[in-house]
């Protein structure tokens, strides 16, 4: 079981003789569940820094610390730059913080273990634990691996902390998009906000969205900061309309409007509309994506109508029937299960519920929200001028405003 503190102390020989101290390897960090070692760093006899590809090793004795390698002189020169592609164990992997996500927690990298497989040397674990740094302090003398303290690559995420190179490797291959957005920002939540920058950035944009808005409202203002202007806007257009608006309300007033300058206009004048209210109103809080469809549709209709936008909005258990699209004054208020166990020739107002109880954009949040706790519905509806449908306070968004923790802030991501 080859440590990476073990492999250090190695030498490279060539065939003419000639040898040079080990001083790191390379791996394609974003390739697979078990990065291979691409190159090999070492210090020539001018002190300069060469790499060797992986394909000029011949063998490795490992009882003699020794990595047989062609010939030395063919190694080429590193570049300060960082590396695109691949990263350095020693320097950059050895001692960072990584994301353990089958335990859900940050550590470091204390030590790593690699395996020979098929002329390979390919990354397989990285030991956490006291043992490692007492082995590395030691220089050998304490060589003892627990087997316990070693946690399978394929469930381990490498972050550097900057979130610069991390744009040279967005979409690339990451372990932690398997897990829901909630958990991901709970993650993020344990490590400095760079590192959380440098993660958001690498995730597909839509994961990217969904795990902005999980997160607390400090460490999402400072991570969204970190991003280049381009993903800002994306991630902003996928984010939820109040969601959007608290966090582009943070920003200072240049910002603000070069944002909502540059969003989509649909999505911009949504914005605005939220931004509208004070935050401890209802219309402060509300979201304005709504689901909407005319009263005089039958249901097969309503159906066909819906298709469409129910793939947009995030809050869409509830559906609300209106006068006509114009005037979206509100008639009453329709579920899924209406629209799929109802006949198809029936009209939506002879089977919607017209008795709905409604907020006022400018009643105070706090009253609000336990209104609609106390209603146990997943919403009410926000109903403004000449009974226009505005918005609707989800259950999640209550729960937030009485009790302004995490958790109903990532509730609002798995309903």
């Amino acid at each position: 079981m080859p440590m990476l503190s073990n492999l250090l102390r190695f030498r490279l020989m060539d065939e003419s003789g000639s040898a040079a101290p080990l001083g790191d390897l390379a791996v394609a960090h974003m390739s697979g569940d078990y990065p291979p070692v691409t190159r090999i760093i070492f210090i020539n006899g001018n002190g300069e820094r060469k790499s060797l590809a992986w394909d000029a090793v011949r063998s490795i004795e490992w009882r003699k610390r020794l990595i047989r390698v062609r010939d030395l002189e063919a190694g080429s020169a590193i570049s300060s730059a960082p590396l695109k592609e691949e990263a350095l164990l020693r320097a950059d992997v050895l001692d960072a913080l990584v994301l353990d996500l089958q335990n859900r927690r940050a550590t470091r990298a204390n030590d790593l273990c690699l395996e020979e497989e098929d002329g390979r040397l390919l990354l397989r674990s990285a030991d956490t634990s006291m043992s490692a740094v007492l082995r590395r302090l030691s220089r050998g003398l304490y060589s003892h691996v627990s087997k316990s303290a070693l946690y399978d690559w394929k469930y381990v995420e490498f972050l550097r902390g900057d979130p610069k190179v991390a744009r040279n490797e967005a979409g690339k291959h990451l372990r932690i998009t398997r897990l829901p957005p909630g958990e991901i920002a709970l993650l993020t939540s344990q490590v400095p906000y760079l590192h959380a920058a440098e993660l958001l950035i690498l995730l597909p944009d839509p994961l990217a969205a969904d795990t902005l808005e999980a997160m607390l409202p400090e460490r999402q203002l400072q991570v969204f900061e970190e991003l280049n202007e381009e993903q800002a806007v994306r991630i902003l257009a996928l984010m939820a309309p109040d969601n959007a608006a608290d966090l582009v309300g943070r920003l200072n007033v240049d910002e603000m409007q070069s944002f909502l300058h540059k969003l989509p206009k649909q999505r911009s004048e949504r914005i605005v509309e939220l931004l509208r209210y004070p935050d401890d109103t209802v219309g402060g809080i509300m979201t304005n994506d709504v689901i909407t469809v005319p009263r005089n549709l039958t249901v097969a209709e309503a159906r066909e109508a819906l298709r469409a936008k129910l793939k947009e909005p995030d809050f869409f258990i509830y559906i609300y029937a209106v006068e006509n699209e114009e005037s979206q004054k509100l008639c009453g208020l329709l579920s899924l299960r209406n629209l799929l166990t109802e006949d198809d020739d029936r009209r939506l107002e002879e089977i919607m519920d017209p008795f709905v109880s409604t907020l006022n954009p400018l009643d105070s949040a706090t009253l609000a929200a336990y209104r609609v706790l106390d209603s146990g519905l997943a919403g009410m509806p926000v109903v403004g001028r000449e009974g226009k449908i505005i918005g609707v306070v989800p259950v999640d968004v209550a729960i937030e405003q009485l009790e302004p923790s995490g958790a109903a802030r990532q509730l609002r991501i798995f309903a």
